[in-house]
């Protein structure tokens, strides 16, 4: 099985060659944590020689946000080797993937608009039908962006469905609806108010706040309706 000490010594060595990153534990996060939380993770497989690698994105405002953002997508390690723990230059081919395939990428994605940039370049399953599909997703992130027409679209669909649900992902939907009422409501301020009160508590829950960084969201720089 993958050790922790195994992990610990390539992602110090990996952290060792950029300054924009931390390790924890077996993730490896970038650094700032602005609206968009972006990672690397190794997982252990059923086979103790074999790690699988991951890239993680998804938004910091999602009240049940998870360190591993939408999913778990992969970064591949070259078919002809090295790929296992006990190879010869195993630590070098790991590092040169997670930094062509991962870190690459998520230096790309900096804004909210940056995760639909990068998604239509990916075969990313997880990632994309999170983003795409998933309802309280969607009204979060059109909410962020001060997109309240599509996402007063998607709540006005989805405003009463938590109160069908008698167990997960109820919490997600009711929560969702909260946040779709202030924007049907046009309640701009409220709106704002609720997402930093989220992205904060997803920084907080994730012990985060050392590289959190408050900005304003896209809703908050648009000017005004009269």
């Amino acid at each position: 099985m993958t050790t922790k000490k195994q992990i610990k010594v390539l992602f110090d060595q990996l952290a060792s060659r950029h300054d924009n990153i931390i390790v924890r534990g077996s993730i490896v996060m970038m650094k700032p944590l602005h609206h968009v939380y972006r990672a690397v993770s190794i997982e252990r497989s059923s086979s103790a020689d074999y790690p699988h690698f991951h890239w993680h994105i998804g938004h910091a405002f999602n009240p049940f946000g998870s360190i591993y953002g939408f999913g778990f997508e992969e970064i591949w390690l070259p078919k002809e080797g090295p790929r296992r723990w006990s190879e010869p230059s195993f630590a070098e081919a790991a590092i040169a993937a997670i930094e062509q395939q991962g870190l690459s990428l998520l230096r790309r994605v900096q804004t909210i608009n940056d995760m639909f940039l990068v998604s239509g370049e990916l075969r990313a399953p997880q990632y994309n039908g999170r983003l795409h599909h998933y309802e309280p997703n969607q009204i979060h992130i059109f909410a962020a962006l001060g997109r309240f027409e599509e996402a007063t679209t998607i709540y006005e669909q989805i405003k009463d469905w938590y109160l069908g649900m008698t167990s997960w992902p109820r919490p997600v939907f009711e929560k969702a609806s909260k946040l779709g009422a202030l924007v049907a409501a046009g309640d701009r301020p409220a709106v704002a108010a609720l997402l930093h009160e989220w992205e904060e508590e997803f920084a907080t829950k994730n012990d985060l706040l050392p590289i959190y960084e408050r900005t304003p969201f896209p809703l908050e720089l648009q000017p005004q309706p009269s």
